[in-house]
């Protein structure tokens, strides 16, 4: 139990520091896992990560053990609401989680790849996740290749807005035209 408290405790925090009410949230919540991580889904989707983040909080308690999908969501809302360290963190606590399911294990690695892009790590620590994931599942190479090429454009973006000078500043020495 002290690990499931362990594995859930960043998540409980980042749900809080959101500001999510959670108690409301599971009064409304549904009442079982898969159900509940559905409809955190739809909040995502319409940018209530708040609210999301609280119902895979709540899916977590629901599972009968530690949910990597119910910390794959709550990285889904970090990353929603601009809380991209969070995201990658909690990323990175769910792919253990998932070594009996490669398939599931590869798409985390995917997201993984996609967040520390985001995130503006290095070249390669993203193109590692990238290659974890068609190591598990080559049929992703695909999604792969498309978010390979979205993180390109990313970096791309992130060095040209590195390499721009900083604005000049306009020094006024009389505005008013008087001595």
């Amino acid at each position: 139990m002290k690990t499931r408290a362990l594995i859930f405790a960043l998540p409980i925090a980042g749900a809080l520091a959101l500001g999510s009410n959670a108690w409301a949230q599971e009064a409304a919540a549904p009442g079982d896992t898969v159900t509940a991580l559905q409809k955190a889904k739809e909040l995502i989707e319409t940018g209530k990560y708040k609210e999301a983040a609280a119902l895979c909080e709540h899916a977590s308690k629901l599972a009968s053990g530690p949910c990597p999908d119910c910390l794959l969501g709550v990285a889904r809302a970090y990353a929603g609401a601009g809380q991209l360290t969070a995201a990658v963190q909690v990323t990175r606590m769910a792919i253990p989680l998932l070594s009996s399911n490669p398939e599931s294990q590869a798409k985390a690695y995917v997201q993984l790849g996609v967040l520390l892009v985001r995130n503006g790590a290095r070249a390669a620590e993203s193109d590692d996740a990238f290659r974890r994931a068609v190591a598990l599942d080559g049929s992703l190479k695909g999604e792969v290749r498309a978010q390979l090429a979205e993180a390109l454009l990313v970096r791309a973006r992130q060095d040209a807005a590195r390499r721009q000078p900083a604005p000049a500043e306009v020094i006024v020495a009389n505005p008013a035209g008087t001595s």
